[in-house]
C-alpha cells in the first residue's frame, strides 16, 4: 500500500486516479455541500468517502488500497 498527499481543493475540483494502479478513486460529482461558520454553502468530500487514521484524513483507492491523505 502506497501513501500520497493531495490537496483537498484539487480533489474537490478534479478527478483523482490512483498513482499506483491507475484505478479511479474520487470525482467531483461525489462532493456534498454544507454550511460553513459564515452560513455559506461550501463543497466537501462526499459522505462516507473519507477515512481517518493516526496520520490524518484520507481517501482510499478501491483497487490497491493506496491512501491519499488530504492537505
Amino acid at each position: 500500500m502506497a501513501e500520497f498527499k493531495v490537496k483537498l481543493q484539487s480533489v474537490l475540483k478534479e478527478n483523482l486516479y490512483c498513482q499506483q494502479c491507475g484505478e479511479w478513486v474520487y470525482c467531483p460529482e461525489m462532493n456534498g455541500t454544507r454550511k460553513n461558520e459564515e452560513g455559506e454553502e461550501v463543497e466537501y468530500i462526499g459522505e462516507g468517502c473519507v477515512k481517518k487514521d493516526g496520520k490524518g484524513d484520507f481517501i482510499e483507492c478501491p483497487g490497491c488500497s493506496s491512501r491519499y491523505y488530504l492537505e
